[in-house]
């Protein structure tokens, strides 16, 4: 009788490391690969201090030449109203209405495209029957826009007013040629509002009435906000080296750095860099010394930055950046991958010290615990998961993370 075949456990059945041992080469080719493409995808990664989350408000500012409030309410800022309250997107809709002006604000789900819900706002107001000679601009609005970088101006021989002359006319439209940059808002500029006209509501957005002091003097203060999709580190750089030139050409005025990005996000990385280093020092001088295998050593230590190379991979195929969120999920991650290296690498050597050729040893280590080391990534994704499908604000800040 013939003898039955044994049907192989399904540890061994779902090994997947048994694949990788019997083809060496075609393993190291693949991880090199896989090390060149998370080194490109790694210059391609956009550095910000948080993910790229949108609170979009569209404001309508209409004018007609009407002389009381209420026959511009009801010839201008109704119809408005009635018109974009069925847009898609739009979760709130609030007006104020002067003689002669209407100003609508719409404010849109959280991570609604802002170009495309304005360009959604531009369309339905053309469509829309409004009086003669009504003319109107819409204005789109960030809510989560953050300045780049605040340099403040001030001078010494010239007042306040000229000083302002000269930013409007030759500074701020230098920084405004910046690569990347998508405006530049000049506050602090002396105005004296005339009593009797309705405020201009796109320069209120925009600059506000403000008053801007720097190391107890007055002084004016460029803010610079980025386009989305530009390298905050690349922007501010750029603005640095403009500032600087700017500074050369225009003596008498003292252009300083009151605030950047650039620094935190420059800490932020060095910190996830320094823990990486760490972790590599740290597994050597706790492998080693147990094991007195520098093979295996070796092996732990390069698993840690291989792995977060083909992360890099990831992140550049989702559109993720290097900021915060991403930066802590990468620190925790490491600390996993220590922890996993560890296990295997011991168990090889196990079974190496044994007797057992180094495949068979790392075959039959694989055998034992690749299903339960599986298991525990699972696991740790399992936990994880929930947090990158959260919805709402809070789940535009944590998919990076989860």
């Amino acid at each position: 009788m013939a003898e039955q075949r044994r049907k192989p456990p399904m540890r061994e059945r779902f090994n997947i490391s048994r694949w990788a041992i019997q083809s060496p080469w075609l393993t190291i080719s693949f991880w090199l690969a896989v090390s060149i493409a998370g080194l490109l995808a790694l210059s391609s990664l956009r550095y910000a201090l948080f993910p790229d989350v949108t609170f979009p408000v569209v404001v309508v500012n209409a004018s007609v030449p009407l002389v009381s409030a209420l026959e511009t309410e009801a010839s201008l800022t109704e119809p408005i109203e009635q018109e974009v309250a069925g847009l898609e997107g739009v979760t709130d809709v609030n007006s104020t209405t002067y003689a002669g002006r209407s100003v609508v604000s719409l404010r849109f789900e959280v991570g609604s495209d802002l170009a495309e819900s304005t360009q959604n706002v531009e369309t339905a107001l053309t469509a829309l029957d409004l009086p003669e000679d009504t003319t109107f601009s819409v204005i789109p609005i960030n809510l989560n826009e953050a300045s780049v970088a605040s340099y403040a101006i001030e001078s010494e021989t010239l007042d306040l007013e000229e000083v302002a002359e000269i930013a409007e006319a030759e500074i701020v439209p230098a920084i405004e040629t910046l690569p990347g940059v998508l405006r530049v808002d000049l506050l602090g500029v002396p105005t004296e509002p005339d009593p009797t006209q309705p405020p201009d509501i796109e320069q209120l957005l925009r600059e506000g009435n403000t008053i801007v002091r720097f190391n107890g003097n007055p002084a004016l203060a460029v803010q610079v906000i980025k386009e989305g999709a530009a390298n905050t580190l690349e922007v501010a750089d750029a603005l640095a080296a403009e500032m600087s030139q700017l500074a050369t050409e225009f003596p008498n005025l003292q252009l300083t750095l009151a605030a950047t990005q650039a620094d935190f996000i420059r800490s932020a990385t060095r910190a996830t860099i320094r823990a990486l280093i760490e972790a590599i020092i740290l597994s050597i001088l706790i492998i080693y010394p147990f094991l007195r295998n520098w093979r295996a050593t070796l092996i732990s230590a390069l698993a840690i930055p291989i792995s977060l190379l083909g992360t890099f991979i990831v992140m550049a195929i989702y559109g993720f950046n290097l900021e915060t969120i991403t930066l802590l999920a990468l620190a925790m991650v490491i600390g996993i991958l220590i922890d996993d290296a560890i296990v295997d690498v011991e168990n090889v050597s196990r079974h190496i010290d044994r007797g057992e050729p180094p495949r068979q040893a790392a075959i039959t280590s694989t055998n034992e615990i690749g299903l339960a080391v599986i298991a525990t990534t699972a696991v740790a994704v399992a936990v994880f998961l929930p947090v990158g499908t959260m919805q709402g604000v809070l789940g535009q800040f944590f998919t990076p993370f989860g």
